[in-house]
């Protein structure tokens, strides 16, 4: 008979009191694998101990198991600690490891002069090569006692609670193993790795609340691929250097990167992501666009050098383990050799965001800039289909050495010039509480105040025709700009971009930035009205609004002779007046978000 207590990391989840009770589940679930089952009979003793947890051949360790060997790292090492900041969707504390030869007290910032690497793992637990990868390396690191000085090295352990509590086979159908896979989605069923701007999850805020107190140098997110096959282990996402800083992006294409692949070459061959133009990259590829959606491309926003490690999903387990151990070998003293440099290019980063005057909003791919490289591919065919009417794709396992476009570089497609400052009402507390989080600094107005802004109108809207990460997303529409008088109420927040970052304000505020508080559905109320009008009422008082504006009467002479077919019916003809009266609700269509130019 089993008795329930109350976890010590979590005071509101309720757990089986005896640690043998976690594993049943899953001994259940091993019975037809038996390969595994002898070794996890000896492996639930000694977690009940809270010993070190070793994986099964083939298999990956589940999220107690993962847990309990960071509790024995900590016990058995003073330069290493493991804490708990914040709570994610699963109703249980984000841990977070850390280690160094001067780690900073709970709750504090590491030291200006310490460099910090931030690795984050399962965030796609599925793809778990990463969680059980740092372990073993955190450990190895921990017993040569061998990292740099000056340098603060942490770990989330596993980020997507909730999906690795989903543990279970066949998660991941296009991948080799492991045998027990944890789930994409979260609790709520969301992708952590698409919610960094709009921040619905629990897990998100604790990590604005990490991130901000460490302000990482560097910032590694561990993950396995999908899509094409090659011979390579390890592939790459570096941060597109065009989206970062001048000083940071050209530190990191023409130093920092190139460095890494020549110490994974000492080891096995790295080459980038394989983000391919159509199924195959044989006649080359380009560079993914990370925007601020993930979590590299929100990190980059704080000046932040980051990197997505992607191993291949049809290599095996071990040699996806293997491989991103090999990465956070090369990065380590690479990141000791460089750290100086590391933290000039972020700081004359900063220096060089503050005077800028325009920043992007919107990026493309610039095909007009490419380079070569070398790269093995396999040989593939396509042949009918047993299936279906159809032709399938097979590779055939034998490498052929090619040299291939790669396309590195993006171009912007779209600027705003930045304003002196936001104007952002009290009611839209849902965007102030993230932004608070996210450490931008803001004053609330002390009294109502009248103050000439520049508002943004939007028309011709298209939204999504289906729901993505649990919201409806603006894809387009047109912004017209109007300079204004406009009454803000006392406790509305203003946000100066003198002090903050101008960078992450203008791809938070300025509605057409590709991931911006508007493209993410957190102003949809604007979009809809809330007073009309009577047509047999409004008739007469369109005629004397039409007496009165000659610019009104001719507008609306020009849009009658351009749309014929509106002309009878009541609601076109007296609506294109009401719209351009005094009786329009300002509300509607406006903007929430005013600036101060």
């Amino acid at each position: 008979m089993f008795f329930v207590a109350t976890d010590e990391d979590d005071p509101n989840a309720v757990v089986f009191h005896w640690w043998i009770a976690r594993y049943l589940v899953e001994l259940i679930e091993q019975l037809m694998n038996r390969s595994t089952l002898l070794q996890l009979l000896i492996c639930v003793p000694l977690i009940a101990l809270g010993q070190w947890a070793d994986r099964s051949e083939g298999n990956s360790r589940s999220y107690q198991e993962v847990l309990s060997s960071y509790r024995w790292l900590d016990q058995q090492f003073p330069q290493a600690r493991l804490d708990s900041l914040g709570m994610t969707d699963a109703g249980r504390p984000l841990h977070l490891f850390l280690f160094g030869s001067d780690l900073p007290e709970p709750g504090h910032a590491p030291r200006e002069d310490q460099l910090v690497i931030l690795v984050n793992n399962g965030i796609h637990p599925g793809e778990s090569c990463g969680v059980d990868a740092s372990l073993q390396w955190v450990r190895k690191q921990l017993e040569e006692g061998s990292f740099p000085e000056r340098m603060i090295l942490a770990v989330i352990p596993a980020y997507n609670v909730g999906g690795m509590l989903q543990r279970r086979p066949n998660t991941r159908a296009n991948q080799d193993g492991p045998v027990l896979q944890g789930f994409r989605g979260n609790s709520r069923n969301l992708d952590l790795n698409r919610d960094f701007v709009k921040a619905d999850a629990q897990n998100t805020r604790s990590f604005y609340r990490i991130f901000q107190m460490l302000d990482p140098d560097i910032f590694i997110d561990t993950h396995t691929t999908n899509g094409a096959d090659y011979p390579y282990t390890m592939t790459l996402i570096a941060t597109q250097q065009d989206k970062l800083a001048r000083p940071l992006g050209k530190f990191m294409a023409e130093q920092f990167t190139p460095a890494l692949y020549e110490g994974m070459a000492s080891r096995q061959p790295m080459v980038p992501y394989v983000n391919v133009f159509g199924k195959t990259p044989d006649k080359g590829y380009a560079a993914f666009l990370e925007t601020p959606r993930y979590a590299s491309g929100y990190t980059a926003l704080h000046h932040c050098i980051g990197y997505i490690t992607e191993a291949h999903m049809l290599k095996t387990y071990e040699a996806r383990v293997a491989a991103t151990m090999d990465f956070l070998d090369v990065l380590l003293p690479l990141a000791g050799t460089n750290a100086q440099a590391i933290k000039d290019a972020r700081e004359a980063s900063r220096k060089w965001t503050a005077a800028q005057t325009y920043f992007p909003t919107g990026w493309a791919l610039d095909s007009s800039r490419s380079s070569t490289m070398a790269f093995d591919s396999y040989a593939h065919t396509y042949s009918p289909s047993t299936l279906g009417s159809y032709d399938r794709l097979k590779y055939e396992p034998k490498p052929k050495s090619r040299t291939i476009p790669f396309y590195g570089r993006y171009r912007a497609t779209d600027s705003v010039k930045t304003p002196r400052a936001y104007l952002i009402p009290s009611a839209w507390y849902g965007v102030l509480e993230r932004m608070k989080l996210m450490g931008i600094q803001m004053t609330s107005l002390e009294k109502d105040s009248l103050i000439e802004v520049e508002n943004s109108y939007l028309k011709e809207v298209v939204f999504a025709k289906r729901p993505y990460e649990g919201r409806f997303m603006v894809q387009d529409f047109k912004e017209e700009k109007r300079t204004e008088k406009r009454l803000f109420q006392k406790g509305d927040v203003l946000v100066n971009t003198s002090g903050n970052n101008p960078l992450l304000l203008s791809a938070l505020l300025e509605p057409r930035s590709v991931d911006s508080y508007l493209r993410w559905g957190f102003f949809h109320s604007v979009f809809q009205q809330k007073e009309y009008f009577s047509t047999y009422v409004f008739e007469d008082t369109a005629m004397e609004l039409l007496e009165k504006d000659p610019d009104l009467k001719e507008a609306f002479e020009l849009w009658k002779e351009k749309n014929p077919e509106k002309a009878g019916n009541a609601y076109e003809v007296l609506g294109f007046i009401y719209s351009r009266s005094s009786y329009q609700e300002m509300e509607f269509l406006r903007y929430p978000i005013a600036r101060i130019p």
